[in-house]
């Protein structure tokens, strides 16, 4: 720890030395994020977090683990399989994502309707603060003494100070999984079933709804042969829970008209869950952008929402996919994936953001968020005062009182 112990001492020195210059820093995790977060609009200096990566203490006990916030996630699952224990945060990024980052910016995995969303996963943290203080928080089950403090860093995309150190909570790996998949004829049957299902206190942690378009995209070249949305489900946990957990699902799933399609697309999902080849595929050719724009959104909205959009997307003659994922007994997330072409690149980018910004005003204009969990950074910052309000400002007094000389991550979440 006494290599550590030097990194930490060196980044507080930079950090004193650049809130007395008002020289910007920009804070470096694993640099997976996908809204422009780490990009350092005003110069200055980045602050690499990378050799910040040791395991600190696992606590089987308390069934604890701290570590510092430059371990890559990954890495940190992998050794916990090693001892029997997971984390089981999974987002896409889990590969070249960070700690800290994945707490800068509020990370949900793939498996988050039955584990949440790292807020949920989070102990506590030590965060470095400009005037070169070390906030150190409680580590305990629940405290309350007053505002939670680790929940001001938790999503403030390297604004309000620089993560150091986090405590997380683990869990043995699930004794039982299993997947399997249903076949939807209509959309909206499938979140009916999906609204049930979570209402009725059943917490599969793997629930994906694609679209027709999404469904045809991702699944036919691997046996799905028939028209129509597909959905994906995963149970796992104690033996026993989740045989009934299956049985109490195929039941709902059957009352909406669902028809069960096995177990084998699923198992195909989760081996190539982390597969983005064809995207990037698509962004690779002259003129063509795609990009997901992932929300949050009530049940009690959540059709007229999607129409909308969809209807948008038609209009335009733009070409669409979409699915629902992280879902919540009061709502769920929907990621509307399009993609737009041109012979000239300028013209595809600003098609690109024209499509971006109209499509957040619709989420805007239904009550909906304009972001479940890939944060704000810069190409959703204009639209963000228009979601919070007079919450907005709150925000901004926060990052006068802990960054009054606007030195970290200038340009980002809030100016």
């Amino acid at each position: 720890m006494l290599f550590t112990q030097k990194q930490v001492t060196r980044s507080k020195k930079i950090v004193i030395l650049c809130n007395d210059q008002k020289i910007p820093i920009t804070v470096y995790g694993g640099g997976s994020g996908t809204v422009g977060g780490v990009f350092p609009l005003n110069g200055g200096i980045t602050i690499d977090m990378g050799k910040l990566n040791n395991i600190i203490e696992f606590d089987r006990e308390s069934e604890l683990i701290s570590v510092e916030s430059g371990l890559i996630l990954d890495n940190l699952e992998e050794s916990l399989n090693y001892e029997g224990y997971t984390i089981r945060h999974f987002p896409q990024s889990m590969k070249s994502a960070s700690i800290g980052g994945l707490i800068a910016t509020k990370s949900v995995g793939q498996f988050s309707t039955k584990y949440g969303g790292i807020e949920d996963i989070l102990v506590g943290l030590d965060v470095l603060l400009p005037n070169g203080k070390i906030v150190k928080t409680t580590r305990v089950p629940r405290t309350s003494t007053g505002p939670d403090i680790k929940n001001i860093f938790i999503g403030s995309e390297g604004t309000f100070g620089i993560i150091l150190t986090a405590t997380l909570k683990v869990l043995k790996i699930p004794e039982k999984m299993i997947f399997s998949s249903y076949l939807c004829q209509d959309f909206f049957k499938g979140i009916d079933a999906i609204k049930e299902l979570l209402q009725s206190g059943l917490k599969p942690p793997v629930i994906r709804l694609y679209n027709q378009e999404e469904s045809e995209l991702k699944f036919r070249k691997i046996g799905l042969n028939k028209k129509g949305s597909l959905l994906i489900l995963c149970h796992e946990g104690l033996k026993n829970i989740v045989d009934s957990e299956i049985k109490e699902t195929n039941k709902i799933c059957q009352r909406h008209g669902l028809t069960y399609t096995g177990d084998k697309i699923g198992k195909m999902w989760y081996k190539h869950r982390f597969d983005t080849k064809g995207i990037m595929e698509y962004n690779q050719k002259t003129g063509g952008i795609s990009d997901a724009i992932e929300i949050s959104v009530n049940w009690n909205g959540i059709k007229k929402l999607y129409q909308e959009v969809i209807q948008y997307f038609k209009k335009n003659s733009i070409k669409f996919a979409a699915h629902l994922s992280h879902i919540y007994p009061t709502g769920a997330s929907i990621y509307f994936i399009y993609y737009v072409k041109s012979d000239d690149e300028s013209k595809a980018e600003k098609l690109f953001f024209q499509t971006w910004n109209e499509v957040l005003m619709i989420i805007l204009k239904n009550n909906a968020s304009i972001s479940h969990h890939h944060g704000i950074g810069i190409v959703k910052k204009e639209l963000l005062k228009e979601e919070l309000g007079e919450g907005y400002d709150i925000l901004l007094g926060i990052k006068n009182c802990l960054d009054p000389n606007k030195i970290l991550n200038k340009g980002k979440l809030v100016d």
